[in-house]
């Protein structure tokens, strides 16, 4: 990323563009350029248009709206926040590494990419833009798999964090040990409180929490980092 802009001429957005055009195919996996406020894209490659199986036009049309159609929202968020990093004006030149699951439309299934990105250009009469290299992950190694299990832990913190703040300190420390397989009494020892204060501990967990199972205790204490 970082040798590439160095190649640049310093022009205007479409000269910039002309000069990825030119070396696009030379370059691994998708590129995109896009507004950093709107995240509007207004350049994808042809290998990024031929993976999503559309062209720009369709990507940021109300048919087709990029994060709706090819992104998925959990990451979103998450990619936002990072992007905050490069608008820092104490950072020089900075760059940010995120995850991210596009949709290809061809095999109609998420895919894992690596992705790079960093400011492109910036036109102090109008908006800044953004360029992003993501890389696919080889689908056989076991990142894909931890990545959707992240994914997963992060959406469940997100819909749950309400519930989860209702526990107290005791309820916590009782949560994280049913997670792990202790039985009341183990508990009742461990904490050194009563048997029945642990029982009654697990049906207040049970209930601010909504959950009717051991799994739905571990559940929690997975997702906000009990164990």
């Amino acid at each position: 990323m970082i040798a590439l802009n160095k190649n640049l001429k310093v022009n205007s957005l479409q000269e910039k563009i002309k000069d990825i055009q030119n070396v696009e195919n030379q370059l691994p996996g998708i590129i995109i350029i896009r507004e950093l406020d709107s995240f509007k894209p207004v350049f994808i490659s042809k290998r990024g248009l031929k993976f999503i199986g559309c062209d720009l036009k369709q990507v940021w049309g109300e048919e087709h709206p990029l994060y709706n159609s090819f992104f998925r929202n959990e990451d979103i968020d998450d990619f936002e926040e990072q992007i905050k990093i490069l608008t820092q004006p104490k950072k020089k030149d900075p760059e940010i590494h995120f995850f991210q699951q596009i949709w290809s439309s061809k095999l109609e299934d998420w895919f894992w990419h690596n992705c790079s990105a960093k400011l492109f250009h910036i036109d102090p009469s109008g908006p800044e833009y953004l360029i992003t290299i993501a890389n696919p992950i080889d689908q056989l190694t076991h990142i894909p798999k931890k990545m959707n299990r992240l994914v997963a832990e992060n959406v469940f913190f997100k819909q749950n964090l309400e519930k989860f703040i209702l526990l107290g300190k005791r309820e916590k420390e009782v949560l994280s040990l049913v997670a792990v397989g202790k039985s009341s009494a183990e508990i009742a020892d461990e904490l050194h409180i009563s048997f029945d204060t642990v029982n009654t501990h697990r049906t207040n967990i049970k209930e601010k929490l909504k959950i009717k199972s051991t799994y739905g205790f571990t559940q929690y204490a997975q997702a906000f980092d009990l164990i």
